[in-house]
């Protein structure tokens, strides 16, 4: 299996979570911001990453790799059993992926990281002071109601699980930590997921990736 992306895009790192957690063998691609070349755009036509192969497989986004490696090698399961928990726990990766990816990645991470190390480019501070005071803080206040005083969101640290922290990991990248007095439940829960081996051996190597280790 190939994995084509940045170790450090919280996409790639959910997809890298879940075949840590499934002790499947893989092989990791660097594929960066300008590195769209016509033969990745056939494996990810929108351009994006990660992109996926596996026995002749090629696919892209990785809610859908995910689902793929779920069926496709489903002895260790990565996502709930009951239908109910199935649908809370796709909605809460839909909504890290989405609203909270937005606010943690295009207003955070990439003013304060992306930009000035990789397009020589200025961080709008303006933009990344109002995510963090004005933006965030309601999506914080949900999450805070959603995720467990105790353990992870559905029994076993499973993929919803990476899937909600992800982005505040690449938000902690930019200087930014989650307010434990004011989200005290939230603040516990990142760093219980980001204390589980799979994820403890993902972040040391991106650690050394962004000269950190």
């Amino acid at each position: 299996m190939k994995v084509y992306g940045a170790r450090v895009s919280p996409f790639v790192r959910k997809v890298l979570t879940v075949l840590e957690l499934k002790a499947l063998p893989y092989e990791q691609i660097d594929v960066f911001p300008g590195m769209m070349t016509p033969d990745y755009l056939k494996l990810s036509p929108l351009g994006k990453i990660p992109a996926f192969e596996d026995e002749g497989l090629a696919v892209s986004d990785s809610t859908v790799i995910c689902e793929y490696l779920e069926e496709r090698y489903p002895t260790v399961a990565t996502l709930p059993t009951l239908p109910a928990d199935r649908a809370r726990a796709r909605w809460l990766e839909e909504y890290a992926d989405t609203k909270l990816m937005e606010l943690c990645g295009g207003g955070i991470f990439l003013e304060r990281v992306v930009k000035p190390l990789f397009f020589k480019q200025p961080t709008d501070e303006a933009k990344v002071e109002k995510t963090i005071n004005e933006l965030l803080p309601p999506v914080q206040d949900y999450l805070e109601t959603q995720v467990p005083k105790t353990g992870f969101l559905f029994g076993d640290f499973g993929r919803a699980d990476i899937s909600v922290v992800g982005p505040l990991i690449n938000a902690s990248y930019a200087h930014y930590q989650v307010d434990a007095t004011r989200w005290p439940t939230l603040a516990a829960y990142v760093e219980r997921v980001k204390q589980q081996p799979a994820v403890v051996k993902l972040l040391q190597i991106e650690a050394k990736a962004m000269g950190q280790g």
